[in-house]
C-alpha cells in the first residue's frame, strides 16, 4: 500500500467521521426540541383553554353588562 492510497483512505474516513458527527448533532437537536415541546404541552393547553374562556365567556359578559347599563 502506497502513501497515495493511504491518503485517499484517510480522506474517506475523515468524510465519514464528519458525516456521522453532523448526523449525531441533528439527532441531538431534534431530541432536545421534542423534549421541550413535550415538557411545555400541559402549560400550553392550560393557557390556550383559559384564553378561550376569556374570549368566549368573560369579555361577552362584560360587554353585555355595560350595554345593559347604558
Amino acid at each position: 500500500m502506497g502513501r497515495k492510497e493511504a491518503k485517499i483512505r484517510m480522506a474517506h474516513l475523515d468524510e465519514l467521521v464528519e458525516s456521522i458527527s453532523y448526523r449525531s448533532q441533528l439527532i441531538s437537536r431534534s431530541q432536545k426540541l421534542e423534549s421541550g415541546i413535550l415538557t411545555t404541552r400541559k402549560v400550553g393547553f392550560i393557557a390556550g383553554f383559559l384564553t378561550a374562556v376569556v374570549f368566549v365567556l368573560i369579555i361577552p359578559l362584560i360587554v353585555w353588562h355595560l350595554i345593559g347599563v347604558i
